[in-house]
């Protein structure tokens, strides 16, 4: 399999290539008041508005440097849930050191042994010749309230109306208009 390859501080993870619909370089997001910490904004991708999660901040409370190779790596959300139509929405990771793609058998990963409750997207884990490499599941990023938060399913839509003297009108939201 291969893997791209990012850092989180010092030490290395990565994802299944198959998993990465594309890496992007950094983009300028519009951050969203009131948001979690980890998540930086929201940006315009291929004509579609997608949020970006700060890898970083996620898992350390510090936020990715923003350096030559600090990228987003883009996921489509069908490969993380089935209901999700391929294309249509996208969730960005920003991350640091995203430069190295590895080739790797399923054989060379093992359990970590350890299951952190607060990051349940953590993975198997390989040993590499400067350390090791740990498998991020991005179908574990996603909690159901962080899921509603960045993609929640109701779109509200308001109806207007005009009078006769062609006058806006709100509907009344308390007789369910």
């Amino acid at each position: 399999m291969l893997v791209l390859t990012f850092m989180i501080g010092n030490y290395l993870y990565g994802f299944e290539a198959v998993r990465v619909a594309e890496v992007v370089p950094p983009v300028k997001c519009k951050p969203l008041p009131k948001s979690p910490k980890f998540i930086s904004g929201i940006f315009n991708y291929r004509g579609t508005i997608s949020p970006i999660v700060d890898l970083s901040m996620l898992a350390t409370d510090r936020g990715a440097l923003n350096m030559m190779s600090t990228r987003t790596i883009m996921i489509d959300l069908a490969d993380l849930e089935r209901s999700h139509e391929r294309g249509k929405k996208f969730l960005g990771l920003k991350a640091e050191k995203v430069t190295d793609m590895v080739k790797l058998s399923e054989e060379d990963f093992e359990d970590s042994g350890v299951e952190v409750p607060d990051a349940p997207w953590l993975g198997r884990v390989a040993r590499m010749e400067d350390g090791m490499l740990q498998l991020v599941k991005p179908e574990k990023l996603l909690t159901d309230e962080l899921h509603e938060i960045l993609f929640p399913e109701h779109e509200y839509e308001i109806q207007l109306s005009r009078d006769e003297n062609h006058e806006l009108h709100y509907p009344d939201v308390n007789n369910g208009d």
